[in-house]
């Protein structure tokens, strides 16, 4: 009766349906009401010719954000990050679902029993059980299901049984992908052949010393890099920036909301007053009722106290000081010692919780004093919850009957409390010795922005944007001239905020609509924490990006300009020395040293993607000097002076393992999604139906 118990006290959690977090797992971590325009109706996506209604839309982002708030109470996060966390979930699971329909695979309803209330029932239906207080899935379903039995509530029953059914649908879905990825691990198998080239690229490393010329060394303007050149060099590599969606790039200034300098020592002729008060006045009643400061009044030994700052504050006060510790982000803390005494703070006890008659409570006291332990009466009848040997701290509990008579327990068991038909039955094991316990409170305050404050940002932006007639004429220099900073966006349908700024998916929202050229008033997030300018410079339709784009233009330049440095370096040198120590002379460097092997990703000392040296370097001959060779971002010359093998034979099992771990259907499980999406066109209306 016990985890029935625990049931009818979580009734209030049970419309919270945990079971999301299975999909979620196996898939990846992936995560208002709407209104509908013409022409989406109440499609919020489309996933090939399947759509995602924005009612179920609804419901998921709903049940992701009360799990959100059960699991981080405290968090916070921009709402269009949540939602398009929950959209690309659907989004994944409309095309896991096609894919396996079209591979036929289905879950039987023995499959599906054996997973869920079998004897070795999924480890997730286990965790589900012990959610809902229970010892075991078979028993949340007869709950559920047979609630009369039990004499349930038929409103409890219907939440438990609309959670199984969730359940149901979860674990359904998880099982089709755990056949779904068993079918891939068996279609892709690493071979002989891939096993052996495996061994081979990872099976030595060789030991090299080097000499380089870095082609930051080397001045950019005795490098000119022509028109016709980045057009040769976009044209060679244009599939790299390949776009599916619609892309406009807009620049955009934003400017934080935050206190100014008035503001800030406005806050400090205020907090200072309120300190000469609290030293005046007993406890906090200096601040009492003030909704403008945020106090809190605790107890607490020294080891208990976070802020090493407090902690110092306490130890060194006389009672009754006062003092600023702290001014961090706009917010200062005040602290005031108002009381500290020696007493005992860390108590061992046995705890059993305990529903009944007083007759039933009486009797299973009289048992525990005659011997019987917490653990001896854990099944028995009424006993909710039965613990032993637990470290309790007493300094922040409230002064009251309960908390005396635990400090003047004896070595018997007592009723520390009850209530109707309810008690908490108490053993005091130990003591531990008395500490210096500090009575204190902290009191915060936070300067915000006064209202001239933002009326003067907002004025000086409006003045400035007023100057600005289209996209093109928002300038960087216009831009540093007025003390501002101009940074560069790319927005698509699939953006929630512009640049990082979070809270900023009604300026995506006027990015969208704009037409190119275009400069937007001045906007706010839905915050009101920052104000925004925005101009749209150009809508790229899906196809590429332009040769022209910021990035794409400042990486074509700088390879064109880097490939003329290597170009020269290596004519510089090339044949002229024999040994390393010769052409580090040539090339005005240093002779280092370090470890290359074939599979590996970062050679220490010099990089990622050295693709060259990686491909060259395993192959190379011991004891020859290397020709020049060109890397990312310098030129090496090279000798292998020693090289390790791995030390044991070549084994198929262990290398086939790996290979399916980096190339083979570890590799494409991991990647999936992103494959299945190369050929469904995923359109995404979320803006359609939210701006903020």
């Amino acid at each position: 009766m016990a985890t029935l118990e625990k049931i009818r006290k979580r009734s209030t959690l049970l419309l919270v349906v945990v079971g999301v977090a299975l999909l979620a797992f196996i898939i990846g971590d992936f995560f208002t009401s709407g209104r509908t325009l013409f022409g989406t109706g109440t499609t919020i996506a489309k996933v090939g010719d399947r759509k995602i209604d924005v009612q179920d839309f609804q419901r998921r982002n709903e049940e992701a954000s009360q799990q959100m708030q059960q699991q981080q109470p405290n968090s916070k996060i921009d709402p269009a990050v949540m939602q398009a966390q929950v959209l690309q979930s659907m989004i994944q699971e409309s095309l896991l679902d096609e894919e396996m329909n079209r591979l036929g695979i289905t879950v039987t309803d023995a499959e599906l029993s054996k997973a869920m209330t079998g004897a070795n029932a999924h480890p997730y239906m286990m965790q589900f059980a012990r959610q809902m207080g229970a010892e075991s899935p078979d028993q949340v379903y007869d709950y559920a299901f047979n609630p009369t039995k039990y004499n349930l509530p038929a409103e409890t029953a219907q939440q438990l049984q609309q959670m199984w059914l969730a359940q149901e649908n979860q674990m359904n879905q998880m099982l089709k992908i755990q056949k779904l990825q068993t079918l891939l691990t068996g279609a892709l198998v690493a071979n002989d052949l891939d096993a052996k080239e495996y061994y081979a690229g990872n099976a030595s490393t060789s030991h090299i010393a080097y000499a380089s010329k870095n082609f930051s060394t080397m001045p950019d303007e005795e490098y000119p890099v022509s028109d016709s050149e980045l057009r040769d060099a976009y044209n060679k590599e244009k599939e790299a920036y390949r776009v599916d969606d619609e892309t406009r790039r807009a620049n955009f200034i934003v400017v934080n909301v935050a206190p100014s300098a008035a503001d800030k020592a406005e806050g400090q002729a205020l907090v200072d007053s309120v300190i000469v008060n609290l030293r005046n006045t007993p406890a906090i009643d200096a601040v009492a009722g003030d909704t403008n400061f945020g106090v809190n009044r605790t107890s607490s030994t020294a080891a208990a106290v976070s802020s090493p700052v407090l902690r110092a504050f306490l130890a060194d006060s006389a009672v009754g000081a006062v003092a600023q510790i702290s001014y961090i982000d706009d917010e200062f803390t005040i602290a005031k010692l108002i009381g500290k005494k020696n007493a005992v703070d860390s108590v061992n006890l046995d705890i059993i919780q305990f529903q009944g008659n007083a007759a039933a409570r009486d009797s299973l006291l009289a048992a525990l004093n005659s011997g019987k332990t917490a653990a001896d009466v854990a099944d028995t009848p009424g006993v909710l919850d039965s613990r032993s040997n637990l470290w309790q701290t007493l300094a922040s509990a409230p002064d009251n009957d309960v908390k005396t008579r635990i400090l003047e327990a004896g070595n018997g068991y007592f009723i520390a409390d009850s209530a109707a038909n309810m008690a908490s039955i108490i053993r005091v094991n130990s003591k531990k010795a008395p500490v210096t316990i500090y009575d204190y409170a902290t009191v915060n305050y936070k300067v915000y922005p006064s209202d001239a404050t933002v009326d003067k940002l907002n004025d000086d932006l409006q003045a400035f944007v007023s100057g600005i007639s289209n996209a093109d004429s928002l300038t960087m220099s216009k831009a540093i001239a007025a003390g501002y900073t101009l940074q560069p966006a790319t927005v698509t349908a699939n953006s929630y905020m512009i640049g990082n700024v979070p809270y900023t998916r009604n300026v995506v929202k006027w990015v969208m609509d704009a037409k190119a050229g275009q400069v937007s008033p001045v906007l706010q997030d839905s915050q009101n924490d920052n104000l925004i300018v925005v101009a749209l410079n150009d809508i790229v339709k899906p196809g590429y990006m332009p040769m022209n784009d910021e990035a794409i233009s400042a990486a074509l330049t700088r390879k064109v300009r880097n490939d003329k440095k290597a170009a020269a370096i290596i004519e510089q040198v090339k044949g002229k020395a024999s040994d390393i120590n010769g052409y580090a002379r040539l090339l005005g460097s240093q002779v280092d040293s370090t470890e290359v092997t074939f599979g590996q990703m970062y050679i220490p000392g010099i990089g990622v993607m050295e693709s060259a040296l990686l491909g060259q370097v395993p192959v190379a001959p011991k004891g020859k000097v290397s020709e020049p060779v060109q890397g990312n971002n310098a030129v090496f010359v090279y000798t292998v002076y020693e090289v390790d093998n791995q030390g044991r034979p070549y084994n198929y099992q262990e290398n086939a393992a790996r290979f399916n771990q980096q190339f083979g259907s570890q590799a494409v499980m991991q990647n999936l999604i992103g494959i299945m999406m190369e050929k469904e066109k995923v359109e995404n209306n979320t803006l359609k139906f939210y701006t903020e």
